[in-house]
């Protein structure tokens, strides 16, 4: 997993799910390698509280970065059940698609809403 380490409040965390591709990031990034579910800890990092510890632990004011070996020291809790890592991880990643599904949803309803009110009007 790739950790945004400047500006982490923004969330541009990316998982890593294509091993056999090759990818290049900012060096604004930092490599997770986790020792837990992936998909587990994306929802961790992502997490408000998370995001706060990082945002106390930084330096600077109009780019606020943490560093790879301060994230590092960041102590989190987590499930010692792989099963229920991985349960947790995947029910999150499926709320997050269903939201995005009605996000869509609801801009297409508003750019017909917006045609049709200006057929009526025009």
């Amino acid at each position: 997993m790739f950790y945004q380490t400047v500006r982490p409040y923004q969330k541009n965390n990316y998982l890593f799910e294509n091993p056999d591709k090759h990818y290049v990031f900012s060096t604004g990034y930092a490599q997770m390698r986790p020792l837990v579910d992936s998909r587990f800890l994306l929802c961790l990092v992502q997490n408000n509280n998370f995001v706060k510890v990082v945002l106390d632990n930084c330096t600077g004011t109009s780019y606020p970065a943490i560093n790879a070996n301060d994230l590092a020291e960041i102590m989190v809790y987590v499930p010692r059940n792989e099963y229920e890592q991985k349960q947790i991880g995947t029910f999150f990643r499926s709320l997050d698609n269903l939201i995005t599904l009605h996000q869509r949803k609801v801009a297409l309803l508003q750019n017909i809403k917006k045609a049709c009110l200006e057929k009526m009007f025009a």
